[in-house]
């Protein structure tokens, strides 16, 4: 009976150091939802949604402090994410934050810059470069749109104009409305790379592209085929065409996003190194203040005690000795 309590308390033991090296082990630094939350967001920092930052706006949606519908820049789409994340329901966006944009890149008439450097200063991401008196210029493929430079610029020469390659309106993908599908399965046959058309079709209708990429929509060769043998004379090509441009486009602003979210984090590691030398500098300088006042302390001290005795010995004088 000992034997085995004894073997029993072993086993809890062991169990125990094995659970706490693994909680250590892999432990979770930072809230896992507002890490999720932030890979959705446009990574633009522009601010619009009542907060300093993405980051700070993934935290206080994280914490039910805010909600879905504060990011112009990202628009509906974001919208759609964050309520599929949150499991909160889609909500027209609140125009009270501003407008959605086509993306945008901040351009600096260089004949019009006086050289301020007050856009440098407020650019999230470290986007624009030049010296004090000097012309100034924007790293295109670095810049976010996010409108933080223009109300500095005393001369207002920064303009924003539309990211190459940006969507702008571009015409939705056709409907079934008009061409019904039947499924009758013959585009499928038809398909030189045995990819499933109709079903390509369906998850493009239902705004679910991401779905169709993952279905090898990227295989199509556009071939027409599939068009060709179709009862219902749906325009599949075109519908095919339309959807690569829509994740291309989408692909484009998520590399931006991952572009700017690590010189927005490069930029705050930078600020925060510049400020803890400002303070280590304020320090050393407190200290050779401190220590230089202790020594003229010091020799005020004896010089008032090297007065005080030669006073003493001038009265120890007999009289008449002069």
């Amino acid at each position: 009976m000992l034997t085995a309590v004894a073997v029993f308390l072993v086993i809890s033991l062991l169990c125990g150091l094995l659970l706490g090296v693994a909680a250590s082990r892999l432990r979770v630094s930072g809230n896992p939802v507002v890490e999720r939350i932030d890979a959705l967001l446009p990574q633009t920092q522009c601010a619009q949604c009542g907060y300093p930052g993405c980051r700070p706006y993934a935290e206080a949606l994280a914490g039910g402090r805010a909600d879905i519908n504060q990011c112009p820049p990202g628009g509906d789409a974001v919208i759609r994410a964050l309520a599929d994340l949150l499991g909160r329901d889609p909500v027209p966006a609140d125009t009270g934050y501003g407008l959605h944009k086509p993306q945008q890149v901040a351009f600096i008439r260089e004949e019009d810059c006086i050289g301020c450097a007050l856009c440098i200063q407020v650019c999230p991401v470290d986007a624009i470069v030049g010296s004090a008196r000097h012309m100034h210029t924007v790293i295109a493929d670095a810049c976010t749109g996010c409108e933080l430079c223009l109300a500095p610029c005393p001369v207002d020469c920064i303009d924003l104009h539309p990211l190459a390659g940006a969507p702008a309106g571009a015409p939705p993908a056709p409907r079934a409305r008009a061409y019904p599908c039947i499924r009758c399965g013959d585009c499928a046959t038809a398909c030189p790379v045995d990819l499933r058309p109709q079903s390509l079709y369906a998850f493009i209708r239902g705004g679910e592209q991401r779905k169709a990429r993952a279905a090898d929509l990227f295989d199509c060769i556009e071939c027409g085929r599939c068009e060709r043998v179709c009862p219902s004379h749906i325009p599949l090509v075109d519908c095919y065409r339309q959807a690569k441009r829509e994740l291309r486009a989408a692909d484009q602003v998520q590399a931006l996003a991952e572009r700017s979210l690590q010189r927005y984090t490069a930029r705050e590691q930078r600020l925060a190194e510049a400020r803890r030398e400002h303070e280590a500098q304020l320090r050393r300088q407190r200290e050779r203040l401190g220590a230089a006042d202790g020594d003229a302390k010091r020799q005020e001290i004896a010089a008032a005690v090297a007065r005080a005795r030669k006073r003493r010995a001038k009265r120890r004088e007999p009289a008449g000795h002069h």
